[in-house]
């Protein structure tokens, strides 16, 4: 008989499946390349946005990004009003803070630009400008209008916020993790601009990375994953593989970025309807408990859960082995399974991920683990974690701290 959660599992996920058939998904105009950013600013003008509100975070306004966004907003007579409160993990306090400039200021427009908590709090702003506040649209397909018109100009390599149906805001009080998911919240356009990663330092360079990596391969190897997931994910990982240490050695490297851009873009269009895992289930719950940066947690846990699951995932799994080159003929499905796992091993060893997670504690890994597997309810695994499960590859983290 399958246990309880089992069933639940496979009938929300049949469910949300189903729902998924009737979703409209935006057309989105993409920049890239060197002038994206301008670009996408004359696009913004071109459609007659007028007064345009730059939500970001302070240390890219010190270092001058938010200038040349101006700047270009400007030559085009249009006016540029910034807010740069945007915090690692956003949170309805934000929210509502770049609600009050945009009811103040009148703005008709937003851009977001930064990492996923950049995109995400603009992603809450423009979807609370037109409907009565942000709390009552945390969950799945709550919008019943269009948001204000977004556009997004990502600065890290990693959430695919810029192309993705989600965004996650946090309760300042709590500190649990909201997800509002609709395909209205997707951005009209977004800038994949290399110049703007170059001064990205090497740890972020990896974590972002890692994310990126997590998504396509959670995509590619979940129940989901249809042919066209699967070009995007497949792509996503052949590229992060080549050049993430790239990156990280050269943070000048005009390819590299642009890749792992591109990268970071595939994996996130991946998502839309593809979903994420195990890992994103326990991350998130790391994350949310000792304020783990998300990038951090994923690599610490991705190894582990695709082991875990590997007798479940071994045709996917030995497919990534092939796609990056490690797969060997003589070999079966389950030992290039393996192969693409220590592959994996090896590139964050190789770009210096963090192996450590020392604020985990002994007397939290129980609900930690009910927790993750809770999450996972709505996620098309093929291999549902058991408790004993989820406590023994936590404990196998607290080991290594």
């Amino acid at each position: 008989m399958r246990p309880i959660h089992y069933l639940i599992n496979r009938l929300l996920t049949s469910t949300l499946k189903f729902v998924q058939r009737f979703l409209v998904f935006p057309s989105q105009m993409t920049f890239s390349g060197q002038g994206s950013t301008e670009q996408l600013c004359a696009h913004v003008s071109r459609l007659g946005h007028k007064k345009v509100l730059l939500i970001t975070d302070k240390i890219l306004v010190d270092l001058g990004l938010a200038d040349k966004v101006k700047a270009a907003i400007e030559s085009h007579q249009g006016e540029l009003i910034i807010y740069d409160g945007v915090l690692p993990d956003p949170t309805v306090t934000m929210v509502n803070e770049g609600l009050a400039i945009v009811r103040a200021q009148g703005c008709d427009a937003i851009i977001a630009m930064g990492g996923g908590s950049s995109i995400d709090t603009a992603k809450g702003v423009a979807a609370a400008a037109t409907h009565d506040g942000i709390e009552s649209l945390v969950g799945i397909l709550k919008l019943k209008r269009e948001t204000l018109p977004l556009f997004a100009i990502p600065t890290t390599s990693g959430t695919g916020s810029e192309i993705s149906i989600a965004a996650v805001i946090s309760d300042p009080d709590t500190h649990q993790k909201g997800v509002m998911a609709d395909p209205k919240l997707i951005p009209q356009a977004v800038a994949l601009d290399a110049n703007l990663l170059t001064g990205m330092p090497a740890s972020v360079t990896a974590s972002t990375g890692i994310d990126a990596l997590s998504h396509a391969i959670e995509t590619y190897t979940g129940r989901w994953a249809d042919e066209s997931v699967k070009n995007y994910s497949g792509t996503a990982v052949k590229l992060i593989f080549k050049y993430l240490p790239r990156a990280c050695v050269d943070g000048q490297d005009l390819e590299a970025r642009e890749a792992l851009s591109l990268a970071s873009y595939y994996a996130g269009l991946s998502l839309n309807t593809g979903s994420v895992g195990n890992v994103h289930a326990l991350a998130h719950q790391l994350g949310s408990k000792y304020a783990i940066p998300h990038g951090v947690a994923i690599g610490a846990v991705m190894p582990p859960v695709l082991s875990l699951s590997v007798n479940k995932m071994q045709q996917p799994l030995a497919q990534l082995a092939s796609l990056i080159g490690v797969a060997k003929t003589e070999c079966s499905n389950l030992q290039n399974a393996h192969l693409f796992i220590r592959s994996l091993t090896d590139l964050q060893t190789q770009v210096k991920m963090p192996e450590q997670l020392n604020k985990l504690r002994d007397e939290d890994i129980s609900q930690l683990a009910a927790d993750g597997i809770k999450e996972a309810l709505a996620y098309p695994v093929r291999h549902f974690l058991s408790q004993s499960e989820a406590e023994s590859l936590l404990k196998r983290l607290l080991s290594r701290a």
